[in-house]
This record gives structure tokens, C-alpha cells and sequence, in this order.
């Protein structure tokens, strides 16, 4: 039955890593630009789905995420950035995600992975049925947990130590995220030792999600934790510690790993067919753009594959998180006329090959700055104008020096994102506002921006990507 016709709802996987730029793959590399990995399992994917040269994530991961499950950017929900947001346990009733919406639709719904939401995955306002999380984001469960194994530091992430203690008692230290991690499923601390890799257990969980719900539409919400650092080695058995070498690109080979294992289970259950599955990132790669307010820092990858998908595309339209929300729904459909609140724009019609009209711009924020960007133009964090090209890729744009034209620009650019403020004193403090605020001349081309695009890529040979 021919994709568009009445028939039975897809199943949907929502697959987001951690960390990860769209160039780290070969299907984003441009002719003068090479990818930071070969990503063959991933490269397959794009050339039988859509894939989408421009998404636009926020350049840290809870404002992202908040935008994934609202529809909205953080000026209508507070969630501005990791400094300037509002942690608020209500924020599920406030914004109704997108897990609930679909599941008083009729989907079995779980996440596996990591949270990084305001609230707990308990939460009936949440809407889901099941989840397994990495204890080292918050507390994504409803009571008391004692780990007993190992701890880390943001300070020192790569350096851990064995602990006994209750989840979130002590500032600045959480549970592991990878060997002897911890994994809480349904409230439950799931066994773990030295041989453990703990997201092994989060993608045992998702494969038994989708071959349990085989029989009913399922929605899974698959936010992975693999490329984020500390880039510990993954599992290789042919190896004498039972580890590959440390490294970001050992990180790239076994999430190319999990996602093709997922497929296959999928085949396998005989239900790829009806299932449709976003593979997307929350933000750029640590070291390579993550907290730039820039294309550099939210230009992620987005490619569109499964069985509904009926053609094959590379797609210009721009996409921002906050388009996430209104296509998923589409996708089940369910109709999101009503829903006035949303900032996201379904682009349903790409994936169904139909003619579209986007947004004509897209936009992103970190805390006390923001970006936008048209097809042709890009502002960055700190004001500075940049000419785009059509690859998406930072390193083919063009810094525009400033001049009566380049101020035009800005104001154009400025005033399509008039709705969406900056964070005031009134909402969060005038400290925290203060320590939010990044001193640079506005306007200026962003530094961060502007180094890496003088550097070209030598990130890919950033020693910083060789161990942990």
C-alpha cells in the first residue's frame, strides 16, 4: 500500500546521539571537506531515506531536548540553556510532549538512553510506559537510588572512582556513564560490574521494546549517549582488556553498530516496513562547535529512513528542533492545526514527496544568545554575518566583513526572530543572568565560529579525539 494512504499507524523510532556534528559523516562531506569518520552503516541509511543537509539542534543538549519534546523554542518555556532555565517538574503539564500526545493516540511508548529533561520519565505527563536511563543525568526515576560503583566529575570526566551513595546527593558527581554504569529501568538499578558497558543494557532495552510491541504502533524515543565524552574504548571482544582503544571515532563505530543491530531486529520482527525511524544528534561534536552559537555548534545531522519512506532525497529545507514535534505527530497522524502554541513547522510533505513551503529561516539559542539563519545568510551568537553555501557545512561559508550591506543584513535577520526574547532578570535573577552572559563586542564575527573556520579540518586530527 502505497506511503499517504489509509492504513495502519507507523511505528516511530526518534534515534538522537550525543554530540555529534553532521560532518562526522561521509554522507555530509562536501568535495573540499572530507568527514571525520567513515560511517558506512549510517551512509546506507541516507542514500535509502531522506537526508537533510541543514538541522538545526540548540548547541547544548537541554535546551534541545526540551525544544524535541515541546515544539518550542525556550523563550515560550524557560528552557534557555544548561545555565539559564527553569528545571521545572510541572514542565510536562505545561508542554504536553510529544510521548504523551502519542500515546492517548494508542502508542506503546518507552525511552532508552539519557534524559536530561526537566521532571522524571515517571511522570504520567510524560506518557511513557518504559524507560531505561543512565543514572548520571539527574534523577529520571521516582525515589531514592543508591549506586554502589563507579562515579565521575564533569571537571575531570574521564577520571572515576568507586563510591557508594544516593543518586544526586552529592553536587558535581554522578554515577558512570559507561563502564560499571549505571542504568535505572522502570525504577530499577540494573546490575552492573568492571565488564559492564552501560549502554549495551540501554540498547537491549530498546531492542526488546520494539520486538515486545511488534503487534501494536510503538513509539521510541532512543536518546543515545554514544559519541558524548569521556570517550572511553567500547566493547571488542577479539580484544585481550575486552575493549577497543579509547577515542571519539571507536564511540562512532559502535553507535554505526547499535543502529544497525536496530534495523536488523526490526527486519527481523518484520516490522521495518511500518516503521520510521529519525536519526539525528542533539548538538555539534565537543571540541568541534558544541556550545557555539553558530552553525558550527547546531548544524547536526538529520536523515529520514524506513519502510514508509518511499523515495529516495537529498533535502534543502531547513529544519530546526522545534519542526520535530509537528512532523512526528503528522507522521501518526494526528492532526496539529489546533496546537497555536507551536513554533515548529511539520515537514510531513518532504517526506512524502509533496510540495512544501518552509519556514524560510531557522533558529537557534543558548542561554543569553542566538542564531538564525535564511538560505543565504547566517547570524551568528555574537552578531557577525556570514554568506552560506549550499552544503550546510561552516567551512564552504563565507565572514562578511562589516559594511553598510552586512548591517541590513542583521536587521533582516534580527527581526525574524523578534518573537523569541532573550531571558530577563525577572525570570531567573540578575546573577544568574550575569553569569550567563558572554563578554564579547556585538556586533563581531564569533570567535569560536571564525577559528574553526580558519582552521579548516584539522579538528579530525585534534589529538583530544585519539584517547580520554
Amino acid at each position: 500500500m502505497a506511503f499517504g494512504q489509509k492504513q495502519e499507524k507507523p511505528n516511530i523510532i526518534f534515534l538522537m546521539i550525543d554530540d555529534c556534528s553532521a560532518v562526522e559523516f561521509s554522507c555530509y562531506a562536501t568535495p573540499n571537506h572530507p568527514p571525520g569518520n567513515t560511517t558506512p552503516v549510517i551512509d546506507a541509511l541516507a542514500e535509502e531515506g531522506i537526508r537533510f543537509t541543514t538541522c538545526w539542534a540548540s548547541p547544548l543538549c537541554k535546551p534541545t531536548r526540551a525544544m524535541l519534546m515541546s515544539g518550542k523554542y525556550g523563550a515560550r518555556t524557560g528552557e534557555y540553556g544548561n545555565k539559564l532555565n527553569t528545571n521545572d517538574p510541572n514542565f510536562a503539564k505545561k508542554h504536553t510532549p510529544m510521548s504523551k500526545v502519542l500515546k492517548d493516540v494508542g502508542y506503546e511508548t518507552a525511552i532508552s538512553g539519557k534524559w536530561h529533561l526537566p521532571g522524571h520519565a515517571g511522570q504520567e505527563a510524560y506518557g511513557l510506559d518504559a524507560y531505561s536511563l543512565l543514572g548520571g543525568y539527574f534523577r529520571p526515576f521516582e525515589g531514592d537510588v543508591v549506586w554502589d560503583g563507579l562515579w565521575f566529575s564533569w571537571s575531570q570526566a574521564s577520571k572515576t572512582f568507586h563510591d557508594k551513595a544516593v543518586i544526586g546527593s552529592k553536587r558535581g558527581q554522578y554515577p558512570a556513564l559507561y563502564w560499571n554504569g549505571c542504568v535505572i529501568e522502570n525504577g530499577k538499578l540494573q546490575p552492573s560490574d568492571a565488564t559492564t558497558f552501560a549502554p549495551d543494557i540501554c540498547q537491549k532495552f530498546a531492542l526488546d521494546f520494539v520486538t515486545r510491541k511488534r503487534d501494536k504502533p510503538f513509539f521510541l524515543y532512543y536518546p543515545m549517549v554514544l559519541p558524548h565524552d569521556p570517550w572511553f574504548g567500547t566493547p571488542d571482544s577479539s580484544s585481550p582488556t575486552g575493549r577497543t582503544e579509547p577515542g571519539f571515532n571507536e564511540q562512532i563505530k559502535r553507535l554505526e553498530y547499535y543502529v544497525d543491530e536496530l534495523i536488523q531486529t526490526l527486519k527481523d520482527a518484520d516490522i521495518y516496513d511500518n516503521t520510521i525511524v529519525f536519526f539525528t544528534a542533539d548538538n555539534a561534536t565537543l571540541a568541534n562547535g558544541k556550545g557555539t552559537c553558530s552553525e558550527l555548534g547546531v548544524r547536526v545531522p538529520l536523515i529520514v529512513f524506513g519502510g514508509p519512506i518511499k523515495h529516495r532525497d537529498v533535502s534543502d529545507v531547513m529544519i530546526d528542533f522545534t519542526d520535530m514535534y509537528p512532523t512526528v505527530l503528522e507522521m501518526a497522524g494526528i492532526d496539529v492545526s489546533h496546537m497555536k502554541s507551536l513554533d515548529g513547522k511539520s515537514f510531513k510533505p518532504v517526506l512524502e514527496q509533496k510540495a512544501y513551503e518552509g519556514k524560510g529561516y531557522v533558529f537557534s539559542f543558548l542561554d543569553m544568545q542566538r542564531t538564525v539563519r535564511t538560505k543565504d545568510y547566517m547570524m551568528d551568537g555574537s552578531g557577525g554575518i556570514w554568506k552560506c553555501a549550499p552544503s550546510g557545512n561552516l567551512l564552504d561559508y563565507k565572514p562578511l566583513e562589516e559594511s553598510e550591506n552586512t548591517k541590513e543584513i542583521r536587521v533582516s535577520l534580527e527581526k525574524l526572530i523578534e518573537p523569541y526574547t532573550l531571558p530577563t532578570a525577572d525570570q531567573f535573577g540578575e546573577n544568574r543572568i550575569q553569569r550567563a552572559t558572554k563578554k564579547y563586542v556585538w556586533p563581531s564575527l564569533e570567535w569560536t565560529t571564525l577559528e574553526a573556520f580558519k582552521n579548516g579540518d584539522n579538528w579530525m586530527y585534534n589529538d583530544r579525539r585519539k584517547r580520554e
